[in-house]
């Protein structure tokens, strides 16, 4: 299996110009358009995986979904889309910003990840594509949300990334339990080991992002919280 394709990619990838900028109309019309366009095929893929599981039945053996053209197209496309995810990145430097590590290296394993899986024609990715396209439909929406200022959509953010860490933890366990030698080959078995890895460092990555982000913020609005109760306490007994 070559990984020629990907790797092109993700040298493409490292190498965008960060400097460069548009027209701020320009640059929001394209968000848009893009967090729309990510909604609608996250949304497909995951409508047409219900539909796939209904036809043919949730089955956990190898050399099974793939022999189907219906769910073969879905994965292609949705392997596809793993590379036009980069454009997430592409648009944050567009608007002056620099994109933290955890994106950047889930953009490049996804690319890797899907690739091999998809190459092999692993049965197993039927069951994080299911998860994550589910989790995408929801995430692209908080954005496009963000981007329209729908205030209605702000108390999404914080279970987005437990969300994301559920997603994680429950597909590599059933992938694991299920896809392993003999009930796969041993090289889907090698792909899986790496993608093993990768989601291992996705779910290190999300922990820490969580804990910055909302049990310091938890921990912070405690001792303000604490902090009033004793101001309180010493004014009344002024």
């Amino acid at each position: 299996m070559t990984y020629c394709v990907p790797i092109v990619a993700i040298v493409a990838y490292i190498c965008y110009p960060k400097g460069l900028r548009i027209n701020e109309n320009v640059l929001y019309c394209i968000s848009v358009l893009h967090n729309t366009l990510l909604i609608s095929f996250s949304a497909w893929v995951f409508i047409s995986m219900c539909g796939v599981l209904d036809k043919y039945g949730i089955v956990f053996k190898s050399n099974h979904y793939f022999q189907f053209e219906e769910f073969d197209k879905i994965m292609y496309y949705f392997y596809l889309s793993k590379y036009y995810e980069f454009f997430d990145t592409f648009l944050l430097y567009l608007k002056g910003r620099e994109p933290i590590f955890l994106q950047k290296y889930h953009h490049i394993g996804a690319v890797l990840a899907w690739h091999g899986a998809y190459v092999n024609k692993m049965d197993s990715i039927w069951i994080p594509s299911f998860a994550n396209s589910f989790i995408h439909t929801i995430m692209y929406s908080y954005y496009l949300g963000c981007l329209l200022k729908i205030k209605q959509v702000r108390f999404i953010k914080k279970y987005l990334t437990s969300m994301q860490l559920m997603q994680l933890v429950g597909t590599m366990s059933l992938c694991n339990y299920y896809y392993t030698p003999p009930n796969d080959s041993w090289e889907n078995y090698q792909v899986m080991c790496f993608i093993n890895f990768y989601n291992i460092g996705l779910i290190v990555l999300f922990i820490d992002f969580f804990k910055r982000n909302y049990s310091v913020r938890i921990q912070e609005a405690k001792k303000k919280e604490n902090m009033c109760k004793i101001i309180l306490k010493d004014a009344e007994h002024e």
